[in-house]
């Protein structure tokens, strides 16, 4: 076994706790990578369909290549038949398991050859469920030619579970899949997954919302968000001892709310009445029944009741009504 059971023990706990969130996910990664001997890793999570398959993307890159990690993540994860065959038994694959000539694929020609790899492996991190996208993979290689042994293969299948949660840091129960994932303690602001450049919210906004966090009553809050170019996204906060993880992901336009709309149904769903809403929000009451009105129509809600219960079924909230309700 190239680890011995401390070892993996160790790594099993970093595993666990960067699906939490509490740690970045390329730490374990790296564990994985430099003790089995590999020269590059990758997580590949499954994304949306679209026509002719689905797409994937990268949460986590050790050393491939720009381009080589494009070919993983489209070319390679969609059409090479290494790959399918790794899928389909739903377990891990060597290129020394490999039952065909390698070198016959357009992964070698274009990923193994080019960057010299002779060895490699990848891991399917979660069997499809009926309907579901297609798994996420680790995929490693290495620029030596011995296979990783059957032992540490063994292990790793064991870990897949665990190693799948690495695709979506901190995920529970029904949520939605998150494209940035960050762990906020006080004002330090760690990325779990995804990156600064793609988080909609100001960092003030930001802030707000860890705030907010923190006075909810709940460990988890969430709301709805539409930023500057119109598009709408679901932020779920988690409180952590000493911090909060955040979780952000792109959400359908909510039944064509406007977001001042929305506030006041965020409100209406906590049973506030008009004049309560008016005064907090700091517009007239006549604005806030027209916002009721306008909102029973576009959601074809037959009356208030109605509207806050899809309201609260639908989690349609915002970070403005969440910070008014937690003052």
């Amino acid at each position: 076994m190239a680890a011995d059971v401390q070892w993996w023990v160790r790594l099993a706990g970093e595993i666990r706790a960067a699906g939490r969130g509490e740690m970045p996910v390329e730490a374990p990664l790296r564990s994985v990578r430099d003790k089995l001997g590999f020269d590059c890793a990758a997580l590949v999570a499954s994304g949306l369909p679209r026509s002719g398959g689905h797409t994937h993307a990268a949460v986590a890159n050790l050393d491939y290549p720009v381009e080589t990690l494009a070919y993983i993540t489209a070319t390679y994860s969609r059409t090479c038949p290494v790959h399918q065959l790794a899928i389909r038994r739903g377990a891990h694959m060597r290129f020394a398991d490999v039952p065909f000539d390698i070198r016959e694929t357009r992964t070698y020609r274009d990923a193994i050859l080019p960057n010299g790899f002779r060895e490699g492996l990848t891991l399917p991190l979660a069997p499809p469920a009926a309907g579901a996208p297609i798994p996420g993979f680790l995929a490693m290689s290495s620029r030596h030619a011995t296979p990783l042994d059957d032992e540490s293969c063994l292990a790793l299948t064991m870990l897949s579970h665990d190693l799948s949660a690495l695709l979506d840091p901190g995920a529970e129960g029904d949520d939605a899949a998150a494209e940035v994932v960050l762990w906020i303690s006080q004002d330090l602001v760690e990325v779990r997954t995804g990156g600064l450049d793609r988080v909609p919210l100001t960092r003030t906004e930001l802030r707000l919302a860890v705030q907010s966090a923190v006075a909810s009553t709940g460990d988890r809050t969430g709301f709805h968000h539409r930023a500057a170019d119109g598009s709408w996204w679901r932020v779920r906060t988690v409180r952590r001892p000493g911090a909060v993880l955040v979780r952000i992901g792109r959400a359908p336009a909510l039944g064509h709310l406007t977001s001042r709309e929305l506030d006041v149904v965020g409100l209406v769903a906590r049973g506030w009445p008009n004049e309560r809403i008016s005064q907090e929000l700091g517009i007239a009451v006549r604005t806030v029944r027209s916002h009721i009105e306008s909102s029973l129509i576009k959601l074809d809600c037959p009356n208030r009741t109605a509207l806050a219960r899809i309201a609260f079924e639908r989690a349609f909230d915002t970070l403005r009504a969440l910070r008014v309700a937690t003052r």
